[in-house]
């Protein structure tokens, strides 16, 4: 098979290359299913099964003046119907870069310790390992994390954000999806909703912080046994629950909403916690 040659009609994919430890790949096009694995070899391989009539056009680098270093393939549905209903898998060194994008689709990424650029409309993204950089958006597709990125920024429409594990700096970002982060340990981490629900439940290592804003979503904050952190909650239509202390929020400015600031242990974290319509719920894991 040719570099960049189409391969038209043809159902099967089956390539194979000596690539670059730390090569660029970029997967776009119609597929129902992307499966890409980190594996600890200097070698590319993509193999799958696409509809009779799909283009496939791989495009890979020379590699004369060394290992190849970029590779990039496009997907074209059929034009006489068929649509994304190919399935692919992807195997590159495991310091490789990695960007794809789909419309309606399921990406699985494991094993990849360089950088992640996945996008989609509609599906599933799943990624587990510890990306360098992980950057992920999606319109309607569900996003779930396993991991530590040592970078990680996550937007979604309407799809929700589950992450185990945590990042040493974090952005989450929705609309009207829900985020719910468990386990691991945040240094800087900043989570924007709009009607979606926030719940945290990681922790923040020393002199981390923690800024949640959200319109109408709930903001749930779930902290450890013994925690530091300084907390500055504040909802200006919504309510604020502490179950933490036996403090109690008081009336925000000019009677509207409440507020709430607690300090505990040391102080060595913040949380600020924003809503203008959304209650605010502060217990312990």
């Amino acid at each position: 098979m040719g570099a960049g040659a189409p391969v038209a009609a043809q159902q099967k994919v089956d390539l194979r290359r000596a690539v670059s430890p730390d090569v660029y790949v970029r997967v776009n096009g119609a597929y129902a299913s992307l499966r890409v694995v980190g594996w600890q070899k200097d070698s590319l391989v993509i193999t799958g099964s696409l509809p009779r009539g799909t283009r496939f056009e791989p495009g890979i680098g020379t590699g004369s003046d060394g290992p190849i270093k970029g590779a990039k393939f496009y997907i074209e549905p059929p034009t006489q119907g068929g649509g994304a209903t190919g399935t692919l898998e992807l195997f590159v060194p495991v310091g490789a870069t990695v960007w794809a994008k789909a419309g309606n689709a399921r990406i699985d990424v494991s094993g990849i310790n360089g950088s992640l650029d996945l996008n989609l409309v509609g599906g599933a993204i799943t990624v587990s390992g510890t990306p360098r950089e992980l950057n992920v958006e999606s319109m309607d597709g569900t996003v779930d994390i396993t991991g530590t990125p040592a970078w990680m920024r996550v937007k979604t429409a309407t799809g929700d954000i589950t992450v185990r594990g945590a990042a040493p700096d974090a952005g989450f970002t929705t609309v009207g999806g829900n985020i719910v982060l468990r386990d691991g340990t945040y240094e800087r981490i900043r989570v924007e909703a709009v009607t979606g629900n926030v719940t945290f439940a990681s922790g923040l290592g020393r002199a981390g912080s923690l800024t949640i804003d959200s319109h109408s979503g709930t903001i749930d904050l779930h902290l450890p046994p013994k925690p530091s952190i300084d907390i500055d909650a504040t909802t200006i239509a919504g309510t604020i629950l502490n179950t933490v202390t036996a403090r109690r929020p008081t009336p925000g400015r000019e009677g509207r909403g409440e507020e709430l600031t607690l300090a505990l242990g040391v102080g060595d974290a913040r949380a600020t916690l924003r809503s203008f319509k959304g209650n605010i719920r502060l217990g312990n894991r």
